[in-house]
């Protein structure tokens, strides 16, 4: 298709083509080329259809055209002058045809000698054409891509009644066409299937006495269509080849089938994936079995995928396995009891019919007094009935809620319900497995108050006479490993920021990160050059940091009086700047901190002028900016660096120091 694209495009760039959209142009003959239309043949099924046009409307011509690129095709014509019709059409550039596209509605020229668009047309020049009336042929998609048109050498006027039956017959030729190509379609799908057979012979044979069930669906028709199965599948499923075809491999789903697999399922042939998984499927009785399924795209020479096939195998013995090894495991006394967590054992309803040995201390009940007792007693729920009926549909389901101990006190718990089914997939017992959460959602409070603390150290936003200084700061998790400060000495007018990106996630990245904060606050003030001051930090750092921390910084030192700034990128080695109205992007290489205590930094410049504006951004914003489009304007910027710290999922830390002056 990008050949073809090329060369579109290349044509349609002539001032005399006429069209309302480049791209829409390109998706219409695009269309008309998945048709595999022989356009330089007319075809006599048409002929009918203008001779009745050219009679109905008593005029001297009618066609059928279609039309590409540069050129309109003939695919039928009635009246026209002999030269013509062995031509088989006119350039694209004479077609009154082509208006159809901008119109997208019915469209008639009455004298073509007195409209401007068609007056030094060589077909009206000549006293060929000067009255034409045409309506689309348009396809099922949308396209169009031609027309039903009646023409003659004198001026005329259709009423819209006449409109009305034109369109009628307009759709049957469209109709005419459509049939043909699906008529095709079948052929060549027969054809190619007869070519797969033929040169597969030895394959073929192999699929068919297979000991796996093998599935072949087409992809070219809506709702993937099963179009072969072998004898295994049959031996398998219970059904017969011509009672699946034509169907989609949904048929073997049933009530207890998990739709999270099955989600996966079509998820993975919309995008023409392979897929594996265990299915529970059901036979043509009713009775279930469990699939283990295979799905893979098969393609053609174009990359396109005509077919999938899915292989099959009965584990439902496998599963009885594993099924009976859990069962035995939450019944075997030692490995039941040796487990820390609470562990429940409830049949199909809910009840309680066994539990480990940390009941006792976790709820001071025992187990004679919870026996066939409803688990409701225990866990702190009033929806119980979907809790068990998702269970049983997932295998598996998850859910935090109190445990209710004999003292009515409330202990938060994880839980984790586990299916049991027995040897035909019906519905057998729970394993309840509960977690004791305490520590956890005190840790939780813990960060959570961390980082509480974290964002109210940060420094506030500046807007004076003299700067607007404005931060962005997002933790993907709680606290951050970011951070960023500055001090500005009123004496000397100069402002001194700093940026940091400490390796990591989570606590002990935001405890370095606290720490090189301070050291940068410590030294902000220091009669040192940037590099002295970076390089210090590192020294420091170095002999602190656990094994194998680093961080990255870049710190700038901003004389407001001249504009003059010298910074130092020590591992955040991209930044911006606007300087004139217009903003630049820039890599500056430079070493980390943090790794060895003699690391080398190099300080750079770079003068701003009052109205230009300075950038710093971890990698959590600079590798999701667009750095050959950044916006010329300090506001529009702030906006689009803001909209990146806002994007929900992003896997690191954002921050941005966003500088203007006044």
């Amino acid at each position: 298709m990008s050949e073809h694209f090329a060369k579109w495009n290349q044509e349609l760039q002539s001032p005399k083509i006429i069209y309302s959209d480049i791209n829409q142009e390109i998706e219409r003959l695009r269309s008309i080329h998945q048709l595999n239309i022989e356009f330089g043949q007319q075809e006599g099924s048409f002929d009918n259809i203008t001779e009745l046009a050219k009679s109905i409307f008593n005029v001297e011509m009618a066609l059928i055209t279609i039309v590409d690129s540069n050129w309109q095709w003939f695919k039928s014509c009635i009246g026209l002058p002999e030269q013509l019709e062995q031509d088989g059409g006119t350039p694209r550039d004479q077609s009154f045809c082509q208006y159809l596209f901008v119109e997208n509605q019915p469209f008639q020229v009455e004298d073509a000698t007195l409209d401007d668009r068609f007056k030094n047309n060589p077909l009206v020049t000549n006293g060929l054409i000067q009255f034409y009336a045409g309506v689309p042929l348009r396809l099922s998609d949308g396209h169009i891509i031609g027309s039903l048109c009646v023409l003659d050498s004198k001026p005329n006027k259709l009423t819209e009644a006449e409109f009305d039956q034109l369109e009628k017959l307009a759709n049957w030729a469209i109709t005419e066409i459509e049939i043909k190509q699906k008529v095709q379609d079948l052929s060549e799908q027969q054809q190619a299937i007869n070519e797969l057979v033929e040169r597969n012979a030895y394959l073929t044979a192999g699929v068919e006495h297979s000991s796996s069930s093998i599935v072949i669906t087409d992809a070219k028709q809506p709702n993937n269509p099963i179009i072969y199965v072998n004898q295994a599948f049959t031996e398998l499923t219970g059904y017969e080849s011509d009672e699946v075809m034509d169907h989609n491999c949904n048929i073997l789903q049933g009530p207890d089938t998990d739709q999270d697999t099955i989600h996966y399922i079509k998820a993975c042939i919309k995008n023409r994936q392979p897929a594996q998984t265990e299915i529970l499927n059901y036979h043509k009785d009713g009775s279930t079995f469990w699939n283990e399924l295979m799905i893979n795209p098969i393609t053609d020479d174009q990359g396109d995928v005509p077919y999938f096939i899915g292989i099959q195998q009965d584990i439902t013995r496998r599963k009885e396995i594993e099924q009976g090894l859990v069962k035995n495991l939450f019944e075997k006394d030692r490995l039941f009891n040796a487990l820390p967590e609470l562990i429940i054992m409830l049949d199909q309803n809910g009840l309680v019919h066994n539990a480990n040995s940390r009941l006792l201390p976790f709820t001071g009940y025992s187990i004679t007094e919870l026996m066939n007792q409803p688990i409701t007693n225990l866990i702190q729920t009033n929806d119980l009935n979907t809790i068990i009926n998702d269970t049983f549909q997932k295998g598996t389901s998850s859910f935090e809620s109190a445990l209710v101990t004999k003292e009515l006190e409330y202990l938060p718990f994880q839980w984790n319900f586990l299916a049991l089914r027995g040897a035909d997939g019906t519905q057998s017992s729970i394993v309840a497995i509960g977690e004791d959460i305490r520590d956890r959602l005190q840790l939780q409070k813990d960060v959570e108050y961390a980082r509480h603390l974290q964002k109210e150290l940060l420094q506030p936003n500046i807007e004076d006479e003299k700067i607007t200084l404005k931060f962005l700061h997002e933790a993907s998790n709680y606290v951050s490993g970011d951070s960023y400060g500055y001090d500005y000495n009123e004496k000397e007018n100069r402002l001194f920021i700093y940026l940091l990106d400490v390796m990591g996630h989570g606590v002990a990245t935001a405890l370095q990160t606290s720490t090189i904060n301070l050291l940068f606050n410590q030294i902000a003030r220091e009669n040192m050059s940037v590099k002295d001051k970076v390089s210090w930090v590192n020294r420091t750092c170095t002999r602190i940091f656990p094994d194998a921390y680093f961080a990255t910084a870049f710190c700038a030192d901003i004389d407001l009086n001249t504009g003059h700034v010298t910074y130092v990128a020590a591992g955040i080695n991209f930044f911006a700047y606007e300087k004139d109205g217009e903003t630049h992007g820039r890599a500056v290489p430079g070493a980390l901190i943090g790794i060895e205590e003699d690391m080398e930094f190099t300080e750079h410049t770079l003068t701003l002028s009052q109205g230009d504006a300075l950038y710093f951004m971890t990698d959590g914003i600079y590798e999701r900016i667009n750095k050959d489009e950044l916006p010329n304007d300090f506001n529009q910027f702030y906006t689009y660096l803001y909209n990146i710290t806002a994007q929900q999922n992003v896997p690191d830390d954002t921050t941005a120091v966003c500088l203007k002056l006044h």
